[in-house]
């Protein structure tokens, strides 16, 4: 692997990843809805040991819509984006890329909807369990939460309760997430934010024995510390740096293998989802060929901007969904647990099993109508202006720096 010259930049806003990110949310949703309505005790199962034919069926279903798969992609999206974004940074202005200024733009980011949600949630928690009697979920066998502790003390509104204070501001810093389950994501997520300016200079650079090393290095954590959630996926986010020097030309190699694109993405996603639907852990394995997978899918997608496959993700509809996928995947959540619980309290456990596909399908319907409306609101309201608030900060703290480095060395020339 000899070294390269760096690739030319390519700035600009990446339509189609907007729409797959709106797509991974909504995999997300509905995998929870699958996971707490379905009646089957072999989903925490591999394939091969499941009883019968239609749990294989459903077994193939949740694997296929794994939501932890998807927050794979989540990860190595926020690679693509954020690096491109230092890319137009690091062109226009030569101090944009500075770590102090990206810090602020993330965190305005991330933490102000992710904040509003959170108060949110414990509205809805004093409203929907505060005071209600306990669930016996003995009495769902097969079910979620029959099989899980924590996921019946979730449902019964035990996760929280009752709050602490200490617990309430670990869980706004996204320290913790007992309010909030999907935050563990946005945990790995800040924890990885710090080192994303250096994993773009190190991947910007184009030299192959460079990204082999670095990438070989963050695996092995990956690996070694598997236990360390902070650390854990790190690697997935310099894959996603590594789709502008590397991923574009894999992408090309594998149009030309299988004579298109879309072949290339479909193949993709089948080797992305088998390892967890045949596994029955989540193992580094798995995590591997599941990253794998996301870095080729998400390669070909922008390889084809501005060509003709995957056109229909530039469609207003799918936009649109891309556009709210952080706030509603903060909501859904919740929104999604009020109504399971809901029908666990209401719904005996014959007529649960009897219409369980129905009933899953209904909640994933309205839970995510739901959802998306509070995330409409999430994204004009919060999301718009917190973002629009770093920018100017992160400005205004480039305009200050470079003053000071002009200032001091005619103070340094100054005569005592």
């Amino acid at each position: 692997m000899a070294t390269e010259h760096s690739p030319p930049v390519k700035t600009g806003f990446l339509n189609r990843i907007e729409s797959v990110r709106g797509l991974a949310a909504l995999c997300v949703a509905i995998a929870h809805t699958l996971g707490y309505l379905a009646i089957n005790p072999g989903l925490g199962h591999g394939l091969l040991d499941q009883a019968s034919m239609g749990d294989v069926a459903l077994k193939i279903v949740t694997g296929f819509l794994n939501g932890e798969t998807a927050v794979i992609v989540f990860f190595v999206i926020s690679g693509v984006v954020i690096g491109r974004s230092l890319d137009s940074r690091r062109n226009g202005q030569g101090a944009g890329g500075d770590f102090v200024p990206f810090m602020i733009r993330r965190v305005l980011r991330l933490y102000p909807a992710h904040i509003a949600a959170t108060l949110g949630i414990l509205g809805l928690a004093f409203v929907f369990f505060v005071g209600r009697a306990p669930i016996d979920f003995t009495a769902y066998p097969g079910s979620y939460p029959a099989i899980s502790a924590d996921a019946a003390r979730w449902l019964n509104g035990r996760a929280s309760s009752p709050l602490k204070w200490h617990s309430l501001a670990a869980n706004f810093a996204m320290a913790s997430w007992t309010m909030n389950l999907v935050v563990w994501s946005l945990y790995a997520e800040v924890c990885a934010a710090p080192f994303l300016p250096v994993f773009h200079r190190l991947a910007r650079k184009a030299n192959g024995w460079l990204d082999l090393a670095t990438l070989s290095a963050l695996i092995a954590v990956t690996v070694f510390a598997w236990e360390h959630l902070w650390s854990r996926y790190l690697f997935a986010f310099y894959l996603g740096m590594m789709v502008e020097t590397r991923g574009l030309a894999w992408a090309r190699l594998l149009e030309r293998w299988l004579g298109g694109s879309r072949l290339a993405v479909a193949l993709a996603y089948v080797l992305m989802m088998l390892p967890n639907t045949f596994s029955a852990h989540r193992s580094p394995a798995v995590i591997l060929a599941e990253a794998a997978g996301a870095f080729t899918i998400i390669s070909l997608i922008v390889a084809s901007e501005g060509r003709e496959p995957f056109r229909s993700l530039e469609r207003p509809l799918m936009r649109w969904n891309g556009r709210l996928s952080y706030s509603f995947y903060l909501w859904h959540f919740f929104i999604m647990t009020i109504a399971v619980r809901a029908l666990y309290a209401r719904l005996p456990a014959d007529a649960m099993r009897q219409f369980e596909i129905p009933i899953i399908v209904a909640t994933a319907a309205i839970t995510v109508a739901v959802a998306l409306g509070i995330a409409q609101l999430s994204y004009k309201w919060i999301e718009m202006p917190s973002v629009a608030l770093g920018r100017r900060l992160a400005s205004q703290w480039i305009r200050f720096a470079k003053g000071w480095r002009q200032s001091k060395p005619a103070a340094e020339a100054r005569p005592a």
